[in-house]
């Protein structure tokens, strides 16, 4: 049986439609994502929306004419109400985060703003997998699920898939190796609660501190500490330097697109809610997580320390406490 045989009937329609993405929100992380899917040909079709009709109008034109020295793909601005038969719609709307302000400060503005659009959208884009960048990112990917009634493999977050990139490129500067060597992870919340998986770095063959002690890198409990804190720290200081973060994140967001695109499985640490493993219950974060046109459809739990454990479970409880008091 060929793999296109073996597809459902609903994987079918989606093989259909997937090259078909709506981005809901083009400010500087959704037009970011737009220009790197029109880099990498992800989609055939790319359909913006934002609420300030004139900035998609602008981010369209300007995204036009780059076609001519990139993969083709169609476009179009249309209002909420007018997105429809998407394989995969993107949302970065909400309220920007502020000089100073966590991720978790955003989020009675951002489910006001997802409980404007999101059941609309979902009610006309019932097969497709949404993919929420907005943050507080683990809260706002419940809220999606909250409003659109639709199973929890078809609403996932970004994770911490940016913040495990920043921690094997952290590792990888220490350690005066290239990134695509470093194999490390984040869970948890994509904020202040985030776990860095120590216990499960490598380089290779090599346990991250076997590695520094081949090569003779010191590697000591300062040095851990002072990575943990670059990675949990990164978006703050950026912000603090230009105002927002947008071209990793774009770059990302492009990458998980990639992957719910194709049959085979890819593993990220993609915001979904959680039934059970590692002992979390209905909370939406970050775990190590296969992801493919179906999209996020089997978590993978693997061997943590005692204390990575607690700390994940403490991250858990952080985030429930947030989604609790909106009162959904």
């Amino acid at each position: 049986m060929t793999p296109q045989e073996a597809l459902t009937e609903r994987e079918m329609h989606f093989a259909h439609c997937a090259r078909r993405t709506a981005i809901i929100g083009v400010g500087a992380v959704g037009s970011t994502t737009a220009y790197a899917m029109l880099q990498t040909g992800t989609a055939s079709e790319l359909v913006l929306h934002d609420y300030d009709r004139l900035r998609a109008e602008g981010e369209y034109m300007d995204l036009q004419h780059c076609l001519p020295f990139t993969h083709h793909s169609a476009m179009s601005v249309r209002g909420v109400d007018e997105i429809e038969d998407c394989g995969l719609v993107i949302v970065t709307a909400g309220a920007g985060q502020k000089p100073g302000e966590s991720r978790l400060d955003l989020v009675k503005r951002n489910a006001a703003i997802f409980a404007s659009f999101f059941p609309l959208l979902s009610r006309n884009n019932p097969d497709a997998i949404f993919l929420i960048v907005t943050n507080p990112v683990d809260v706002m990917t419940r809220v999606a699920l909250k409003l659109s009634g639709l199973p929890a493999h078809q609403v996932i977050g970004t994770g911490t898939v940016l913040d495990t990139a920043r921690f094997r490129t952290l590792i990888s500067q220490h350690c005066r190796i290239l990134p695509r060597h470093v194999h490390a992870m984040v869970i948890g919340e994509h904020g202040d609660s985030e776990v860095m998986v120590w216990s499960r770095a490598s380089i290779g063959a090599y346990r991250v501190a076997e590695y520094c002690n081949y090569l003779n890198i010191p590697l000591t409990s300062d040095d851990v500490e002072r990575i943990n804190n670059d990675v949990r720290n990164a978006a703050y200081q950026i912000i603090e330097r230009k105002g927002a973060t947008h071209f990793a994140i774009g770059v990302a967001t492009n990458r998980i697109a990639e992957a719910l695109g194709m049959n085979e499985s890819s593993l990220y640490t993609v915001s979904r809610r959680c039934d059970g493993i590692f002992g979390l219950q209905d909370v939406c974060l970050s775990v190590p997580t296969l992801i493919d046109r179906r999209g996020a459809h089997a978590h993978m739990e693997i061997g943590l320390s005692s204390s990575e454990h607690e700390a994940l479970l403490r991250s858990g409880e952080v985030l429930n406490e947030v989604y609790e008091r909106l009162g959904l």
